[in-house]
């Protein structure tokens, strides 16, 4: 049954802004795309994590000098061969910064999601690789698990950096022994990278459903246009009672009559509402 009263806000809801565009495709297609994060409207995205640990070393020692060159090296190589690939939720249905940078300056839409069922799907995602929705860590403001992040760090490359050796002409170089198991330690390490960010987005309150592998191991991945690059992207079929309802973003003018219509149309039972946010775009 279809409603346009709002849904009582419930902290096991994550809410997915978009475009109107990419919203009549989720609906249609029941898919979501995971688009590489790297390569999103975040530059520091992945990096800021990597410089925060970088900065454990002393740079005024000649010795953790070079052992912070080795640390960044080693993960810059698990970096290169692997790729991250997510797409982003807010425990917010209806915040401003979200409908100005991701809802097409808010004429887009918030749909919001199950995130119990969310995690279930993605515990049984069958995609050649683990699939997770994690919860995004903010800096000094969760540095309980910041610092977490740091030992996983420390513990899969802190032994590589101890063998960076740099000669004279000032080129490095370091022997590496790989194994299946520090292969498996040094990508989860890096995977934790992609579930920091600065706590200047900590009002985003971010969800992340995100996959880190290499190309190869990752099934029907696909490429796509963006900003001028080719950018890697998978499609990821979700079920139907996953999307709990839709709110429209502040500058949206369609009809809630028709937004429901098109949900029926699709087989998506939720409710439909209104942005109450206060907007004015330029």
């Amino acid at each position: 049954m279809f409603s346009s009263f709002k849904r009582p806000y419930m902290v096991r809801d994550v809410h997915h802004y978009c475009s109107p565009s990419v919203f009549l495709s989720l609906i249609k297609n029941k898919e979501l795309w995971l688009t590489s994060l790297s390569q999103s409207n975040d530059l520091l995205e992945g990096t800021w994590m990597l410089r925060h640990w970088l900065e454990k070393f002393n740079s005024s020692d000649p010795k953790q000098r070079l052992r912070r060159r080795g640390a960044q090296l080693s993960v810059e190589s698990i970096l290169h061969h692997n790729v991250a690939l997510g797409v982003c939720f807010s425990e917010e249905s209806d915040l401003l910064s979200q409908w100005r940078g991701y809802a097409q300056d808010g004429s887009g839409f918030s749909v919001t999601f199950d995130k119990a069922k969310l995690q279930r799907f993605a515990a049984d995602f069958d995609g050649g690789t683990p699939l997770a929705l994690s919860k995004i860590a903010y800096g000094y403001k969760d540095l309980e698990r910041t610092n977490d992040v740091v030992r996983l760090l420390h513990g899969a490359f802190g032994a590589d950096a101890d063998k960076y050796q740099e000669g004279k002409d000032g080129f490095g170089s370091m022997s590496l022994e790989f194994t299946p198991e520090k292969h498996r330690q040094q990508r989860e390490a890096a995977r934790s990278l992609f579930s920091v960010k600065n706590e200047a987005f900590a009002e985003e309150k971010e969800w992340r459903l995100f996959v880190f592998d290499s190309i190869d191991s990752i099934k029907s991945v696909e490429f796509r246009e963006s900003r001028n690059v080719l950018s890697p992207f998978i499609r990821v079929r979700i079920p139907t009672d996953v999307v709990l309802g839709v709110t429209l973003g502040p500058t949206n003018r369609t009809p809630i009559s028709m937004v429901e219509a098109a949900l029926k149309v699709h087989n998506i039972d939720g409710w439909v509402a209104r942005s109450n946010a206060s907007y004015r775009n330029s």
